[in-house]
């Protein structure tokens, strides 16, 4: 590692403090590797970009690239990312659980017309504009299952999402019977239903 020199104190002294987070990835292999990040967010794509060293100390260390593909598992902050997969197969996406309180994990991305990979916000209502996005995909684990895209036809979506909720009967059942305001389109709200009822200890 090279020595800190006068312009490293001086560019230092220039900007702003440097804001960061400790953050422990747990590798494929099994391994953890610790590190830092000055920035993230609640879903990962394609690469994470961390320090061995806290970023704050001179001379500046060296930031790094690591491959999605490699990881299963980031914690940072309080936060857990799973990584995603399909079929068994990698998907190259980190991404928080969204129902902590249930049996079932769900995750729920969008990409944007810019190419851009975004969580989808659990807000009710949620407030979709027309034409911000090109798609909207959801994962779900079930209890002791592996993660599954959710499918968009009407029955094979009832099929896989009654048994994702089957540990909040009166939702499941509504999906089951294929409800009106149960389908796919209406994946946030009923993601932040079940959510709620573990929130509250139903």
């Amino acid at each position: 590692m090279r020595k800190a020199t006068r312009v490293d104190s001086l560019r230092a002294a220039r900007n702003a403090p440097i804001t960061y987070s400790p953050v422990v990835f747990t590798m494929v292999s099994g391994k953890q590797v610790r590190g830092y990040v000055t920035s993230y967010d609640l879903f990962m794509h394609d690469k994470v970009e961390c320090y061995e060293q806290p970023p704050n100390q001179l001379p500046p260390p060296r930031v790094k690239e690591m491959a999605v593909e490699r990881i299963q598992t980031m914690t940072v902050e309080g936060h857990t990312l799973d990584a995603l997969t399909k079929n068994g197969k990698p998907l190259g996406m980190l991404a928080e659980n969204m129902t902590p309180g249930g049996s079932t994990k769900t995750y729920g991305y969008s990409i944007t017309k810019a190419n851009m990979y975004i969580p989808i916000p659990l807000i009710v209502p949620v407030f979709i504009p027309v034409g911000s996005h090109d798609k909207y995909f959801w994962y779900v684990q079930p209890a002791g299952g592996i993660i599954e895209e959710v499918p968009r036809s009407g029955k094979a979506f009832a099929t896989l999402m009654a048994t994702a909720f089957a540990d909040y009967p009166e939702l499941a059942a509504r999906v089951r019977q294929q409800a009106p305001d149960a389908g796919y389109k209406n994946m946030p709200q009923l993601v932040q239903e079940y959510k709620a009822h573990f929130a509250t200890g139903k």
